[in-house]
């Protein structure tokens, strides 16, 4: 049985169909660092949870959100505070060792447990580091290195912390200098159980790129998250079907899964769970028109507006205000269009950009899009089209007639 949650990650038996990439994600590191790339609401999280819960081998996975981050002291502390909290004895005994750990501030915190109390931790240790966050970072890789243990340390959405740093003047060289730090780190022959594994929802690529610090992550492999095989996603619909005791006939599932295009997990259960509430309230059979109907109004429809809107608006955090224009034309007149040439979009960015066009510039531009799941490039016909047809569906209704940023 497997529950629809539409929303958080998920765990144990809810977390579905992953298992393959998991194992393969598993093998890489052991032997290296990984870069798992992947858009929004791909499972993302999901899947490094299973890392946690399911392990394939001998490591411990220190996971260390870094979304809210902005400067490498934070970094530290949250990597020395995991350490503490990680229920592991050796790795508790690695983060009490450290000559800066907050020894006495800790035991208030595992007396009571209080949340409040670790925000003191955090913050006391974060203002001790501050000044020498390179020395602190190196003594405790060192201790970590010194141990039998290989931890694999997820640097979960380190590209939204570089680019905070990076938009920043204040810390922008301190971005620069942590990702060569941890390079260093990374490649220095004493340390060799040691693993990183970086995940962000943002293309970590595209941030580099403005910085000038691409080459901070070359020896990293690229792994990507997919979407479901079409079996894979015919066969988790009729599970979910099965555990909320929805009655869905073939018709009615191939309807379900035509309607999104490309399977991606979260996709489906918006669909599922949209079509599940719309007969929860008043019985009525599910049949592939229903089905259809309640994609129009509820799934394309201000109810669930929320669930894509970040598709919109990180064009507007991530990307320059001449980008934004750009892609925002590109994208409105490839949704209407369903196809557009090479060249065709690049005659649309030369328009919105209001100066003399860069076909480099271009390029690269077309790659972020694609890197971050906007669209997807036939390079035999050389035609871009949307990634994914409900995304497609969705910004023509919501910002097809749209004529300004």
């Amino acid at each position: 049985m497997v529950i629809n949650r539409v929303g958080p990650p998920v765990r144990g038996r809810d977390f579905y169909g992953r298992e393959a990439f998991v194992s393969l994600l598993s093998e890489k590191l052991r032997w290296g660092n990984v870069l798992l790339a992947a858009p929004r609401r791909f499972g993302k999280t999901s899947v490094m949870y299973s890392l946690i819960d399911d392990p394939r081998w001998d490591y411990k996975v220190i996971h260390a959100d870094l979304e809210a981050l902005t400067e490498p002291a934070e970094l530290i502390t949250l990597l020395v505070v995991e350490l503490a909290r990680a229920g592991d004895s050796r790795l508790s005994k690695i983060a009490k060792s450290l000559s800066y750990f907050p020894r006495t501030l800790w035991s208030h915190f595992t007396e009571t447990f209080e949340e409040v109390v670790l925000m003191e931790v955090k913050i006391k240790l974060k203002e001790k580091l501050r000044p020498r966050w390179q020395e602190s970072g190196e003594e405790l890789f060192k201790r970590v290195a010194a141990s039998q243990t290989t931890i694999i340390f997820v640097l979960d959405e380190l590209p939204m912390m570089i680019d905070r740093m990076a938009r920043s003047e204040a810390c922008r060289s301190d971005a620069k200098t942590m990702l060569r730090w941890l390079r260093a780190l990374r490649l220095s022959p004493s340390i060799t159980n040691l693993r990183f594994l970086i995940a962000g929802s943002i293309g970590i690529e595209h941030v580099l790129n403005e910085l000038g610090e691409i080459s901070a992550i070359n020896d990293f492999e690229k792994v990507r998250l997919d979407p479901f095989p079409a079996k894979v996603a015919a066969a988790f619909i009729n599970d979910l079907g099965a555990t909320h005791n929805l009655r869905l006939s073939p018709q009615s599932k191939r309807r379900m899964l035509d309607l999104i295009g490309t399977p991606i997990p979260y996709f489906l259960q918006i669909i599922f769970s949209e079509v599940a509430k719309a007969h929860a309230q008043d019985g009525a059979p599910v049949t592939p028109g229903r089905v259809e109907h309640i994609y129009r109004d509820r799934v394309l429809g201000v109810d669930c507006k929320m669930y894509f809107d970040h598709y919109y608006g990180r064009l507007r955090e991530y990307y320059q205000p001449q980008e934004e224009k750009a892609t925002k034309r590109i994208l409105r007149e490839l949704g209407m269009a369903g196809l557009l040439s090479r060249d065709a979009c690049y005659q649309l960015y030369k328009e919105a950009i209001d100066g003399k066009a860069e076909t480099d510039e271009f390029n690269r531009l077309m790659t972020w899009l694609e890197n971050d799941f906007y669209v997807r490039y036939q390079p035999d016909a050389r035609q871009y089209e949307f990634s994914c047809k409900l995304l497609r569906d969705w910004w023509l209704r919501h910002y097809g007639m749209e004529v300004s940023v």
